[in-house]
């Protein structure tokens, strides 16, 4: 079994809550205390950081819905959001 490690080029300014690989690509979702959730691709040195979703709250979770294209996530907000 081998392993890989990530270090991310941009990571979270707070702690991470959740971390979730996409079903079918190297896509990262990243979930943390900062209120953002962060879509990496993992295919690029360092992590490279696609976009940003701010939201008004902690970010506790996250998770990819059928493919790559959708992702939920929910926080102290009390908002689950596509």
């Amino acid at each position: 079994m081998t392993s890989s490690q990530y270090e991310l080029s941009n990571p979270p300014t707070d702690a991470i809550s959740s971390i979730k690989f996409a079903p079918t690509s190297l896509r990262l979702l990243v979930s943390s205390w900062d209120k953002n959730v962060y879509l990496y691709d993992t295919t690029q040195n360092g992590g490279k950081l696609l976009q940003t979703f701010p939201h008004r709250a902690p970010v506790l979770d996250v998770c990819f819905g059928d493919g790559d294209e959708d992702a939920y996530t929910c926080g102290l907000d009390w908002d689950v959001r596509q």
